[in-house]
């Protein structure tokens, strides 16, 4: 394959990615039903099939998804409760909301 070929993949794949930051609000996907079993959540998308487990913490982030709080106001109350930063826990919800997104579990405002 050429250069160009290659880097209009990676492009194409750049924009198929999505891109959450601090400042986003998300919403559970209203296509979602979960179950919480001892403090952990599995997600199942009743049109696909797919799941997606979630430990307690990230368990308490997916019943936060009010579609009113950003993901950093989500963080600060997190980070109170288990008495860390919050900039540790915003990055780490970055990273579980980003997945999640991948699987159509959110909504995006």
């Amino acid at each position: 394959m050429s250069n160009w070929v290659i880097a209009c993949i990676n492009f194409l794949i750049t924009l198929w990615e999505i891109k959450l930051n601090k400042n986003s609000i998300l919403q559970r996907a209203e296509n979602v039903t979960f179950e919480v079993v001892a403090d952990e959540a599995i997600l199942i998308d009743i049109n696909t099939g797919t799941y997606f487990s979630l430990n307690e913490v990230g368990t308490e982030f997916w019943e936060m998804l009010d579609g009113v709080q950003t993901i950093a106001q989500h963080a600060a109350t997190i980070a109170a409760k288990y008495e860390v930063e919050s900039s540790m826990v915003v990055d780490d919800l970055l990273e579980l909301a980003n997945e999640m997104a991948k699987d159509n579990l959110l909504i995006i405002h």
